[in-house]
C-alpha cells in the first residue's frame, strides 16, 4: 500500500475554482456571500472526507487505539508549536491595535488550552507528559508545519491567517460532527477534545473562528485576484493536510515507513 493514498480523499478538484466564481458572481450582484463563506463552501468535500477518515470514525465507534491517539498528541504538539510562531507573526504584521489585541488574546488562550488538553489526554493513556513534546517530528507533520510556516516569510496578513484558520475551522466542524453522532461519551478517550473544540470562545458566533473569518473577509475586500487565489489554495491545502494528519496518526507513519516505501518501489522498478 502506498504511503500517500491520494485516491482515498474524495473531493472535486475544481471545487475551489467553482467557489471563486460563485463568490465573484455574488459580489457583482450585490449579494451577501462573503469570501469566508465561499471558502467554507469549496471545502465541503474535504470536510466530509475528514469526517469519514479512519481516525475520526474510530473515535465515533470507540475503537481508537492507544498508539494512534498517542501519536496524534505527540505530532499535534509539534504542529501547535508552529501555530504559536504564526500567531506571533500575525501580531507583528497587524496594522491596527485591534488586530494585535485579537491575535494576542488568542495566542494567550492557545498557550494555555493546548497544554491543558494534551496533558489531560496523555494522562488518560498513562503516557509520560514530560516526554510527549520530545518525540520526532514525523513526515506529514513536517510537511504540514512547513505549509503553515512558509507563509510567515513573505506573506501578508491574509496569506498567514488563511491556512492557519483552515485548521481551526476544520477542528470546530469535526467537533460538531463528533458531538452530533451522540456516540462520543465521557468514557471515550477523545471526549475532552470534542468538548474543548466546541467551547463558545472558539466555536461560538463571536468565537475566535468567526472573528478570524471576519478579518479574512475584510482583507479579501482589498486583495487582488492573485492574492485571493493564493489564499484559496492555502486554505484548501490545509484542509487536505488535515486529512493526511489524521491518516498518519491512524497508521503511525514514520520516516522509516516513507524510506521503506521508496526502497520497495526501487526494487520493483
Amino acid at each position: 500500500m502506498a504511503i500517500l493514498e491520494w485516491h482515498a480523499v474524495a473531493f472535486k478538484l475544481s471545487s475551489h475554482r467553482i467557489a471563486s466564481k460563485l463568490w465573484r458572481h455574488a459580489a457583482s450582484k450585490g449579494e451577501t456571500m462573503s469570501f469566508s463563506q465561499s471558502l467554507i463552501q469549496q471545502e465541503q468535500p474535504l470536510l466530509q472526507a475528514n469526517e469519514q477518515c479512519s481516525f475520526i470514525q474510530d473515535v465515533v465507534h470507540g475503537r481508537l487505539s492507544r498508539e494512534a491517539m498517542n501519536y496524534y498528541i505527540q505530532q499535534d504538539l509539534h504542529y501547535t508549536d508552529a501555530e504559536t510562531y504564526v500567531q506571533t507573526q500575525l501580531i507583528a504584521k497587524s496594522a491596527s491595535i485591534a488586530d494585535q489585541r485579537l491575535f494576542t488574546d488568542q495566542l494567550q488562550s492557545h498557550l494555555q488550552t493546548v497544554n491543558e488538553l494534551y496533558e489531560s489526554l496523555s494522562k488518560t493513556l498513562h503516557a509520560d507528559w514530560s516526554l510527549q513534546r520530545k518525540q520526532t517530528i514525523q513526515p506529514v507533520t513536517s510537511f504540514y508545519r512547513e505549509h503553515l510556516l512558509s507563509q510567515t516569510r513573505d506573506g501578508d496578513l491574509l496569506d498567514m491567517l488563511t491556512p492557519f484558520q483552515a485548521g481551526i475551522w476544520m477542528y470546530v466542524e469535526l467537533g460538531r460532527y463528533l458531538a452530533s453522532t451522540g456516540k462520543v461519551k465521557p468514557d471515550n478517550g477523545f471526549y475532552q477534545w470534542v468538548v474543548d473544540v466546541q467551547e463558545p470562545t472558539l466555536a461560538g458566533p463571536d468565537g475566535i473562528s468567526a472573528r478570524f473569518f471576519a478579518v479574512m473577509d475584510r482583507e479579501a475586500e482589498s486583495a487582488s485576484e492573485v492574492q485571493l487565489k493564493r489564499a484559496r489554495d492555502n486554505f484548501h491545502r490545509s484542509c487536505l493536510f488535515e486529512w493526511y494528519f489524521w491518516d498518519a496518526a491512524s497508521r503511525q507513519l514514520t520516516w522509516n515507513d516513507f524510506e521503506n516505501q521508496a526502497l520497495q518501489a526501487s526494487t520493483m522498478a
